[in-house]
């Protein structure tokens, strides 16, 4: 492509997906990555052959797009006033979830005076997997009505579970909140109302110091319809439809006629991504390029925007029901059924 796009991204840690995903696409260009200098960020300047700032004047003045990879105030960190100072060098500026109300806010306020476009990202929806569950479940809702929405999730990750289900439902409210379980585990268990569908989620709240990619889980979510529940098991798949269940058909003599086509138990719809190794080369960088385009061609940017401060609001309200996350216990490694069975005895 002519004139690519010149983009920089802020943050060495997921910043490193940004950076891989930016580099490898044809319509942007890499001017560089800023950070404070660590070790990190001058080694993964290095690996893309790209400049490591530690300073913003030093970026480059026509650059005109900047991912920040940096948390807001709930991961005590300065993503947003770093947003801010780069909407005031003129780019335009995506960045990562989650963020407090007022800090969103206070960041559109910006962008507006400023004349810039800002995106909060919640990054799962770009994923191949989830943007299918998406535009499936939508039209299912369309056609006959979602019943029920059963979604689990880690803490980390809650954000962008509630940002997923807006955009299946295509809207927030009216919304309600009623926290049912005890808390005699690290899941919480929270019922809720969104856009007049019957929403059970469930968060792992524990989020080990120091170590916020450490999980159980990312996301797991099914929703249920009159002819069958849709599930997503995992954000890189499989994505699965369950036909609901029905008793055969009958013959004259009232037996069960068994000789017709049945209904499959189950139809895989989209395979599960081979490894964790694909999602981390490919898969997440790929997703984490695409989140760019709103702010390329501002198509569906102020909807998205406006889902954002409407999604923000209910998961402060959602993460203050669950409380505090707790610590989770001595980690073991992530591991096949094989390795886990091996271990236990």
């Amino acid at each position: 492509m002519n004139n690519p796009v010149k983009t920089l991204v802020v943050g060495s840690r997921f910043g490193q997906f940004y950076a891989a995903g930016v580099a490898a696409a044809d319509n942007l260009e890499l001017v560089g990555v800023l950070g404070q200098g660590s070790r990190r960020s001058q080694a993964l300047a290095r690996h893309l052959q790209v400049p490591c700032f530690d300073a913003l004047e030093q970026v480059p003045d026509d650059t005109r797009l900047a991912c920040v990879a940096v948390g807001g105030a709930a991961r005590g960190e300065q993503g947003p006033a770093l947003a801010q100072a780069l909407m005031a060098r003129g780019m335009d500026v995506l960045i990562e979830h989650p963020l407090l109300p007022q800090e969103l806010h206070e960041l559109l306020r910006t962008a507006a005076r400023l004349q810039r476009r800002c995106l909060l990202n919640s990054f799962y929806p770009q994923l191949p997997w989830v943007a299918r569950f998406i535009e499936l479940g939508r039209q299912l809702h369309r056609q006959q009505g979602i019943r029920h929405i059963e979604a689990n999730c880690a803490v980390q990750v809650s954000y962008a579970t509630l940002d997923l289900l807006a955009a299946l439902l295509e809207s927030v409210g009216p919304w309600s909140l009623d926290n049912l379980a005890p808390a005699l585990s690290p899941w919480r268990d929270i019922s809720l109302i969104m856009a007049e569908v019957p929403v059970s989620l469930r968060v792992l709240n524990e989020l080990a110091a120091a170590d916020d990619g450490r999980m159980q889980m990312l996301q797991r979510i099914s929703l249920a319809t009159d002819s069958g529940t849709l599930l997503l098991a995992s954000p890189h798949g499989p994505l699965l439809w369950m036909p609901a269940v029905r008793a055969p058909s009958e013959d004259v003599h009232g037996l069960f006629d068994l000789t017709g086509v049945a209904l499959p138990c189950v139809e895989v719809l989209q395979d599960a991504a081979t490894d964790w190794g694909q999602v981390y080369r490919q898969v997440w960088p790929q997703a984490a390029a695409s989140a760019l385009q709103p702010l390329l061609d501002g198509v569906g940017l102020v909807r998205r925007q406006q889902r954002s401060l409407e999604v923000v609001g209910l998961w402060q309200q959602v993460t203050a029901a669950i409380g505090f996350p707790e610590t989770p216990p001595q980690a073991l490694p992530a591991a096949s059924l094989a390795q886990a069975l091996e271990g236990c005895r």
